[in-house]
């Protein structure tokens, strides 16, 4: 069936991100500013085919799975000008604002890609104030709640920072074995403590010789998230069991974790999505195409957020340890992370990109929490925020921020 031409808005107003009625021969926005109203001219459609891959002779069936893979893609090198896609409000004004709470000088204008993959929101972020969370008492608290956060993983399949949809195509069969060794763990017996931690020992081990895989495209993305959450796993397990035998083999296996981290920090640097680019040519329809284009974008939110957010807390997990054992940790710098209450538990694409068009995503360096606080009230901020914030300024500050925000609601 012929596709109907939809009406695109004047170039003034598309130029300026600003919503256009569509009106012929003039857009009353063109008539109250009294300029020229000037709408682009219709594209010619063409049919578009899917590239066969010239080796296997036809394209694979996981290729085109649908718009919720995340292996489906979004040409990110044309964002700048997805303005131009016929939704009733114009996608261009969806797109998150670029972060307020940025470090001064570290504006960016015109970003080419994504607010959350803008080469600036990578940089690690240095503090010279000291961590107000100094004592035993007040860092065993924060493990803790990352204990919490691996039950909620074990018991609802996702937390706060491995997000509910990023392996919703199928887990890595290296966070499958971590995932069950968790599971067993949380669930054991005390006769079976020492058989679950030989079991995440020797899983430790051999995962460590495999090594990573090469992040390449989304899936070897996942692929490389899921063997670090894997070691993590296995890590925070004989850290903190309280058994000095299977404690100490984990901490001559914190410098592979930290390596690992690292390298999945660079690879995510280098990683824009560009293997995502074709699922356009295969959607018949405009509703298919918008409907991909917002549901890969906020996939490719949820990887990234992913991990951002599992580089933060091992980074964290790991200063804290050494902290408790030694005394001291080095301090590696702080990653960005997303802070805008309601993002990580959108339900859907669509969800997400309205909150993220209301109001700034707070896309903000995780050890500068001061500029935020005076800006913001808590209710603003997710959970995730507060708990690791805590652990910067202390309990007491959070405690006060909370609190009046509580009274100025009720006033």
């Amino acid at each position: 069936m012929a596709g109907i031409h939809r009406q695109k808005a004047c170039i003034a107003c598309a130029d300026s991100k600003r919503k256009c009625d569509k009106q012929l021969p003039e857009c009353q926005r063109c008539l109250d500013r009294d300029v020229d109203c000037v709408y682009p001219e219709p594209k010619r459609r063409r049919r578009d085919y899917i590239t066969h891959n010239t080796q296997a002779g036809v394209p694979s069936l996981d290729n085109y799975a649908g718009g919720d893979t995340l292996e489906s893609g979004l040409n990110l090198g044309d964002w700048g000008s997805v303005g131009e896609v016929d939704f009733d409000v114009s996608l261009s004004d969806m797109i998150p604002y670029i972060p307020t709470v940025i470090p001064e000088g570290d504006g960016i204008s015109s970003p080419p890609y994504p607010w959350f993959l803008q080469d600036e929101t990578w940089a690690m972020q240095h503090t010279n104030e000291e961590a107000a969370c100094m004592t035993f008492s007040e860092l065993e608290p924060l493990i803790r709640a990352v204990e919490e956060m691996l039950r909620c993983w074990v018991s609802n399949g996702h937390n706060s920072f491995i997000h509910r949809r990023l392996y919703e195509k199928g887990m890595p069969m290296c966070l499958q074995d971590a995932f069950t060794t968790l599971a067993t763990y949380v669930s054991r017996s005390p006769a079976m403590t020492e058989t679950i931690l030989q079991i995440a020992e020797e899983r430790s081990s051999t995962l460590a010789r495999q090594g990573l895989p090469v992040a390449d495209g989304t899936r070897g993305m996942l692929n490389h998230l899921a063997h670090v959450q894997a070691l993590f796993v296995y890590e925070f397990i004989r850290l903190f069991d309280g058994s000095i035998r299977f404690r100490a083999s984990a901490d001559k296996q914190l410098p592979i974790l930290r390596g690992w981290v690292a390298d999945m920090w660079e690879a995510v640097k280098r990683y824009r999505g560009e293997d995502d680019s074709h699922q356009s040519s295969w959607m018949t329809s405009e509703f298919d195409r918008e409907y991909g284009s917002a549901s890969e974008i906020w996939r490719l939110w949820i990887l990234t957020e992913s991990v951002r957010r599992t580089h933060l807390i091992i980074d964290t997990v790991i200063n804290v340890y050494q902290i408790m054992t030694r005394g001291w940790a080095e301090c590696t710098g702080g990653v960005m992370f997303t802070a805008r209450r309601g993002l990580w538990d959108a339900e859907s694409a669509l969800e997400w990109l309205e909150m993220s068009r209301a109001k700034p995503p707070l896309l903000v360096p995780s050890l500068k929490p001061g500029p935020l606080i005076s800006q913001h009230t808590a209710d603003e901020v997710d959970d995730f925020a507060k708990m690791f914030w805590t652990y910067i300024i202390g309990p007491d500050k959070i405690r006060y921020w909370i609190y009046k925000t509580d009274k100025e609601s009720e006033s």
